[in-house]
């Protein structure tokens, strides 16, 4: 097995029938809801062949879409690592574009090596080098700091990856002047927070923001104070169980009526590193103009989120109640993701950014959940576990990845070359340049 040798260290991984994966390098390492110092090993060769996921509880709503059960593997609470695929052609002259995910799940849930990312699509087919972030989630993110107060921890450890990678791709055969970062949901909302944080013009050159609610980034300080208060009552080295518990209690005694509820974990504007939100205009200014930026929806955003209701899906197959059902999911999904998508993309255009609009409409007539939210990354990464579930429309995996080719062929020559060469899929994706 070949070995790769950078400035953090040696590392060997395991090779597939295509490409070569190095999947658990730790990047930085922390105290308890401190700041990510980063990581160096030592001169021994570490083979990495996958990486732990952050401490999370089960999510009802991924387990639905691809069966996953984040509570059955195996989880850390200093979870910073992240995993490199790469064309099994390369070497450390090959200079290959280099892709940078983000994993979403509302904060609180997920992990970059999750087997619904399957990376190796996108990389044999288009000669790039793909690399996934972990990330503090939940109330070890996403919360407190060592003093109590609130901190955005989960945003520093992504921002600290992003340093790894700037500084140790090239060993890998990437251009570390030619990174893209790109995430879904909760993922394209820590993109957004990446850009728009200071001092991180230089680790990347392009973004792409797919279904970020920022929708529910508004009006959150009455609801995150509850929700600090409610942690700040556990000591410090209180143990992984009673943190757990505390989530969960938090979660639970969520009184919001607002759009916040929705996505209770999230980086907090007017906290280091974030301006507050009446400062982003201005820093838009300040990236804009060499940042291209791809961002878009899906079309039926949160289809998803009520496609699991037995009684609302009956609802949506009468004729009588169908236009109602689809009136709500028009609305919500306006309220949270198309709106405030469409204003900070003007936004970004207005600053000066090349800025790409898109909407991803894949079988939006064909099924409850067409187009919904996470439809377009059954396409990205293959769709292998989704087979089967609702989310696989009734299709092979053979038909999923095959439908999928052409939508990763516009990612990457985004991140490529920050153009297309196609702005329109009839049935799948319509792009319009700002």
């Amino acid at each position: 097995m070949r070995e790769w040798k950078c400035e953090s260290g040696t590392f060997s991984g395991y090779e597939t029938e295509n490409c070569i994966h190095i999947s658990g390098i730790r990047y930085a390492n922390s105290e308890r809801y401190g700041k990510p110092v980063p990581y160096k090993y030592n001169e021994n060769v570490y083979e990495c062949k996958s990486s732990p996921f952050g401490i999370q509880l089960h999510s009802v709503m991924e387990n639905y879409i691809s069966g996953v059960e984040f509570e059955k593997m195996e989880q850390e609470e200093n979870c910073q690592y992240l995993s490199i695929t790469m064309p099994k052609n390369i070497n450390k002259e090959s200079k290959l574009p280099v892709m940078v995910f983000i994993h979403g799940g509302s904060y609180k849930n997920g992990g970059c090596d999750l087997k619904y990312y399957d990376r190796e699509p996108m990389v044999k087919e288009n000669q790039i080098i793909h690399v996934g972030i972990n990330y503090r989630l939940g109330v070890f993110g996403f919360l407190r700091d060592k003093n109590g107060n609130m901190s955005n921890n989960g945003l520093f450890d992504i921002i600290e990856g992003l340093k790894w990678i700037k500084k140790n791709i090239s060993s890998f055969g990437g251009n570390s002047n030619n990174i893209t970062i790109y995430g879904q949901s909760a993922g394209g909302d820590a993109v957004r927070c990446v850009m728009l944080s200071k001092g991180t013009e230089q680790l990347y050159q392009r973004a792409i923001i797919q279904s970020d609610p920022i929708g529910t980034m508004y009006n959150r300080e009455n609801m995150e104070n509850k929700m600090l208060e409610e942690l700040n009552q556990l000591p410090i080295d209180a143990t992984i169980e009673q943190l757990k518990e505390c989530q969960a209690s938090i979660a639970k005694n969520i009184t919001e009526k607002g759009n916040p509820k929705y996505m209770i974990f999230a980086p907090h504007f007017g906290i280091d590193p974030l301006p507050k939100i009446e400062d982003i205009p201005k820093r838009l200014q300040e990236i804009a103009p060499s940042h291209p930026l791809f961002i878009g929806n899906t079309s039926r955003e949160v289809a998803l989120f009520i496609s699991s209701n037995k009684l609302i899906r009956g609802l949506s197959s009468i004729f009588l109640t169908s236009w109602a059902i689809e009136g709500i999911i028009k609305r919500i999904s306006n309220s949270i993701y198309h709106n405030p998508t469409s204003i900070f993309a003007k936004q970004y255009a207005d600053a000066g950014g090349k800025t790409y609009r898109y909407v991803f409409s894949w079988g939006e007539n064909d099924s409850f959940v067409g187009a919904a939210h996470m439809s377009e990354l059954s396409l990205l990464f293959g769709g292998s576990e989704v087979v089967g579930r609702d989310m696989g429309m009734g299709l092979t995996e053979e038909e999923i990845y095959k439908q999928g080719k052409p939508i990763r062929e516009l990612w990457s020559s985004f991140a490529k070359t920050g153009n297309f060469k196609t702005m329109k899929i009839d049935g799948v994706i319509e792009i319009q340049k700002l």
